[in-house]
């Protein structure tokens, strides 16, 4: 699934950019040189000079209002569009939010992912209306003094300036929590998971300020993706992810960041780690399998890196099934 920073209608964006403000700089360069802009009458010099700019500007605020209100969507409906049997390709592995949308798609429930969608962009759209207003004050006031219909008060403009700055960053603060614990409370239930226990917490040791807390026991995090039962457990840098299944006996190993099959292992998990490019994703992990299931194990300081153990599950599974 594409980012916002990807596609043909970017590139054109970028395109749009770039050439808008080169054509600005020569416009200026002809009207005031060639054609004497700044000496035309009343209001003309603006219209002549300032509107252009106006346009190029309405066309970037445009362009974000169609990615936040619709881009998004569209692309969500083309992947759901696609056979959800299939795994998530290696490319939606390129971050972790692409490759929970991929799984969400992929044996997840896909109508908590649109919602989580809609959720998500909420504080955006907050955001972003708040930055159209702040740039119509900015344009306002000397539009309309330009053409006349408003005396601007330079100290005004400036005072409402400042307020908008304050108001935008507090805002952004205030957004930015909403948005993160919104995310932070959805995020599950699109993969078609639950956290069924919370660790308790204890003291570990005496600090100058008081107790330092830790966890005592995992965190786990159970559920059903294509019909098998998942089970992950995660106590600070340390994951397990099992999946349910019924496999023929095989390890795997991590070099630097490159998974390894040990002898013995089905032909279709040595051409399916081949495939894998070596990344730092990967480091960590061991892989073990056999009648009951199979089991993904990690050491990682990242955060919630059993995603990426959950699709190496479900990778292998299903090059195993389309091999037998």
């Amino acid at each position: 699934m594409k980012q916002v920073n990807e596609g043909l209608d970017y590139t054109l964006y970028k395109i749009y950019i770039v050439c808008g403000i080169a054509f600005y700089v020569v416009w200026v360069f002809v009207q005031t040189l060639v054609f004497d802009a700044l000496n035309l009458p009343g209001s003309l010099s603006f219209l002549v000079l300032g509107v252009p700019l106006m346009l190029w500007f309405a066309g970037v605020l445009l362009y974000w209002w169609w990615v936040f209100l619709f881009k998004e969507n569209r692309e969500l409906e083309e992947q759901i569009g696609v056979q959800k049997k299939r795994i998530p390709s290696i490319k939606s592995l390129k971050s972790w939010s692409t490759l929970h949308k991929a799984m969400a798609i992929y044996g997840g429930n896909i109508e908590e992912q649109r919602r989580n969608e809609m959720k998500a962009r909420r504080p955006i759209l907050v955001w972003y209306g708040f930055i159209n207003l702040m740039v119509v004050w900015i344009f306002g006031p000397i539009t309309l003094g330009s053409l006349g219909i408003y005396e601007m008060n330079l100290w005004v403009w400036l005072g409402g300036m400042f307020l908008w700055i304050i108001m935008m960053l507090a805002l952004t603060y205030l957004l930015l929590g909403w948005g993160g614990k919104a995310a932070e409370k959805a995020y599950l239930a699109p993969l078609g998971l639950a956290i069924t226990q919370m660790p308790e917490l204890k003291p570990d040791e005496i600090i100058v300020d008081g107790q330092k807390l830790m966890p005592d026991g995992p965190a786990i995090i159970e559920g059903k993706r294509y019909g098998r039962l998942v089970h992950i457990e995660t106590i600070g840098r340390y994951n397990l992810t099992v999946l349910e299944a019924n496999l023929p006996e095989f390890r795997v190993r991590s070099e630097e960041g490159k998974l390894f099959p040990y002898r013995g292992a089905p032909e279709a998990v040595t051409k399916a780690l081949k495939s894998l490019p070596k990344a730092k994703r990967w480091r960590g992990i061991k892989v073990n399998a056999g009648p009951e299931g199979i089991g993904v194990k990690r050491e990682s300081k990242g955060t919630n890196m059993w995603l990426y153990d959950l699709w190496l599950a479900e990778y292998l599974l299903h090059k195993i099934s389309a091999q037998n």
